[in-house]
């Protein structure tokens, strides 16, 4: 019977190589281009009519609002008429972004069950030395959890944080556009948030790539325990084969934990610097309109301080998905150790 892992081996800093990386999205881009093609047009006009409301809350409080009010009979059929354009803009960004996530959906079973075709043609090929050497359960590993975190990097993590990325450039294109002072201030408050999510989220992915190999030599140790209860009834091991699953329980238990607990704090660290960066943006930016500097009107502080929030939400989302994504790639690593 095989061994659980020892602290030691479990303690190692877990690495992904770059080579499974470009191996797998040879899976995800080779025969699928063309969708994923469509699927990059349709998260640009999702992150540009996002950024077009945002721009457009500038427009309608200083050439709509502003100019009707003290009018004693204000005609708003020009407001009414811009409100419907905005409108017609965010359903066609609602349209995109719901044609993107089909598309990714088909792309992602698609590519598994690709892999796992794959997967279990090379399995039959195998030497019986390697399943001598490797645990049943471990091998069914394979093809039920590391193969659902590859699904939820297809379809939901790479899509968020291709959005995220394209969102953060228009948004900061329009925020330049908008008041360079404000967000040259935006970015050295960004500096520190950058700080603690490298920090935070280097710790927590760390943990969720140790976390998946723990899961992988659990369910082994427990296959191998069930197919062999006659054995070890037979020669009384049930004390030592306890023993040897409580440790590996253990380190699952440890991994899982620690790597939720990063994962969980970052969420609230983020969010509690974003909302610090919102206040400071709402006092410079009035200080700055009042004062007259760069043409800074109130419009374009309602305007800039939207943008702010949707430049901030993206990079939080980024952070948050880099833990599935690594997690994915370890187990897509696991995946092609059995191809090789």
């Amino acid at each position: 019977m095989n061994k659980p892992e020892t602290n030691k081996q479990a303690n190692k800093m877990p690495k992904v190589h770059k080579e499974t990386v470009k191996r797998l999205f040879g899976y995800i881009v080779g025969p699928y281009k063309w969708q994923l093609l469509l699927v990059m047009v349709c998260l640009v006009l999702s992150a540009l009519a996002s950024v077009a409301g945002s721009l457009f809350l500038q427009v309608l409080i200083d050439d709509y609002i502003f100019p009707l009010i003290g009018q004693a009979a204000p005609v708003f059929s020009g407001l009414a008429h811009a409100i419907l354009w905005m409108a017609a803009i965010y359903l066609g960004g609602i349209f995109a972004n719901y044609l993107s996530n089909r598309i990714m959906l088909e792309v992602a079973q698609k590519t598994l069950k690709t892999i796992r075709d794959d997967m279990f043609a090379h399995m039959q090929t195998l030497p019986i030395r390697y399943f001598d050497t490797h645990t049943h359960g471990d091998i069914m590993s394979y093809y039920t959890n590391d193969a659902d975190t590859l699904r939820q990097m297809i379809s939901q993590s790479i899509p968020n944080v291709v959005s995220s990325v394209i969102t953060v450039v228009t948004v900061f294109v329009s925020m330049l556009l908008t008041s360079m002072w404000m967000t040259l201030f935006t970015l050295v408050t960004l500096g520190c948030m950058f700080m603690v999510i490298r920090k935070v989220a280097g710790k927590s992915g760390s943990y969720f790539i140790r976390r998946q190999r723990s899961i992988g030599a659990m369910n082994g140790y427990i296959e191998e325990m069930i197919n062999g209860q006659k054995v070890i009834k037979v020669f009384c091991h049930e004390d030592a084969a306890k023993r040897d699953f409580d440790a590996l329980n253990e380190t699952l238990r440890e991994h899982t934990y620690e790597a939720n607990k990063f994962s969980n704090i970052l969420m609230p660290i983020v969010g509690n610097l974003g909302n610090m960066q919102y206040i400071l943006l709402a006092i410079v930016g009035g200080a700055l309109a009042i004062g007259g500097v760069g043409g800074l009107t109130l419009g374009g502080v309602v305007s800039f301080l939207q943008l702010s929030r949707s430049f901030t939400q993206p990079i939080t989302q980024v952070s948050n998905q880099m833990n599935s994504i690594i997690m994915a790639l370890a187990g897509a690593e696991r995946i092609f150790a059995l191809m090789d």
